[in-house]
């Protein structure tokens, strides 16, 4: 009998490789108009990966559930993971 996947530990998981990219992607951002990730504040870095995971929430959370299934902890459930992307 398989075990059951703890639910509320994988949602968190999606949404901290989520937040994750969208930070990189505002960092990414920063960097490519010239300016330097240091001038910015983490308050700041943050209500600029909110508005940035806001804007392309859906893309976010689609990359997330495909490579959550990569991390440690979630590897073992890999073979029924087309049963939580549908």
């Amino acid at each position: 009998m398989r075990k059951q996947i703890d639910e509320q530990r994988f949602q968190m998981a999606v949404m901290c490789l989520a937040l994750g990219r969208a930070k990189s992607a505002v960092k990414a951002d920063i960097l490519a108009n010239g300016q330097k990730v240091s001038q910015f504040s983490c308050a700041e870095l943050n209500d600029k990966r909110d508005q940035y995971f806001a804007a392309n929430m859906e893309a976010l959370i689609n990359q997330a559930l495909a490579d959550v299934w990569r991390l440690p902890s979630f590897a073992r459930y890999r073979q029924f993971a087309k049963f939580w992307q549908d």
